[in-house]
């Protein structure tokens, strides 16, 4: 594996990005370029990809449109660490960054048993649903890595990855209504197997388990409604392919983007959260912010970095947690 891999999960189609950083390599518009993005949003040289010894970085090249990491804009000329499973954005394109220090096989989606099967769902589940509002929690349990050893209520699971299980069924190509199908069917089969649930971390990382459920719970829902549909008998769920894969790594790390930077807004003043999103998340210039929020420049530019490590350290603790 490469070094650095960054996978296209938004904007134009593009081959995935691969790069072995024995030197620095130039990615941006110029065919001079190691890596070309061929559009007007993309400066000549956009950014700069390299190795030392704490890892992979990325510096942003004083770049016209700016770069993306984790949803953050880098300032001109900024060098940062990616970490495995960082978004990056750039022009109209969206990458997940893979990273080979970090690669950790999981057993192959088709290959393997889930460790806790979803129970088909039930054409009646008023009974269950009445159990499910009242059941206060689950308890997930990982015991070789220390993830996830902790209780977790129904709605706070449901509220985690809800987005993430819905959002990879319509990638596969269900409609919305299925989508949501699927979603009802993996959160009662975890009610359904909550007593008893025990996770095993041999199989693989929490992420990669709650992929596996869902992929289940996907063929299950096409299985069950091929008569009805008059589908195809032989269709099966496409395989998961290295972009395919990405998608759910893309909405997982948006999860938990989106679960840290709740948490950080609860621990800051309501001017300095506006400060950080107009200028650290949309790239506002910092005198427009200033004036808006009655920060100095210096004030805003340092509410950045803090708020953006605060959220890093976040995130990575739900990573090492959950994977």
């Amino acid at each position: 594996m490469p070094d650095l891999a960054l996978i296209i999960v938004g904007g134009p189609a593009m081959d995935p990005v691969e790069l072995d950083l024995e030197k620095p390599r130039t990615a941006g518009r110029s065919s001079s370029c190691d890596v070309v993005f061929d559009d007007p949003s993309i400066s000549r040289v956009h950014v700069e990809f390299g190795k030392d010894a704490a890892g992979i970085f990325i510096t942003d090249m004083e770049s016209r449109g700016g770069v993306f990491l984790n949803r953050v804009r880098l300032e001109a000329g900024q060098q940062e660490h990616l970490s495995n499973r960082d978004l990056l954005v750039m022009g109209p394109w969206s990458m997940l960054v893979r990273l080979a220090s970090d690669a950790t096989p999981e057993p192959a989606l088709e290959d393997t048993e889930s460790p806790t099967e979803v129970p088909e769902a039930q054409e009646d589940s008023s009974r269950e649903d009445a159990m499910y509002a009242t059941r206060a929690s689950i308890f997930m349990r990982l015991r070789a890595d220390g993830t996830l050893d902790r209780e977790v209520g129904w709605n706070e699971f449901a509220e985690k990855y809800s987005r993430v299980i819905a959002g990879f069924a319509r990638n596969a190509g269900l409609r919305s209504q299925d989508a949501d199908d699927v979603l009802q069917d993996v959160l009662m089969g975890f009610f359904r197997v909550s007593a008893d649930f025990a996770y095993d971390p041999a199989k693989g990382r929490f992420r990669g388990y709650l992929k596996r459920v869902t992929l289940n719970a996907i063929r299950s829902r096409h299985r069950r409604r091929r008569p009805d549909l008059n589908l195809d008998p032989d269709w099966e769920l496409p395989a998961m392919d290295q972009s395919t894969d990405a998608i759910w790594d893309r909405q997982w790390t948006e999860q938990l983007l989106n679960r840290a930077m709740d948490q950080v807004r609860e621990s800051v003043e309501d001017r300095t959260w506006k400060a950080f999103e107009l200028y650290g998340m949309r790239g506002t210039a910092v005198d427009a912010v200033a004036d808006d929020t009655g920060m100095t420049a210096e004030a805003i530019r340092h509410a950045k970095m803090r708020i953006t490590k605060q959220i890093r350290e976040i995130v990575n603790r739900l990573r090492e947690e959950e994977g």
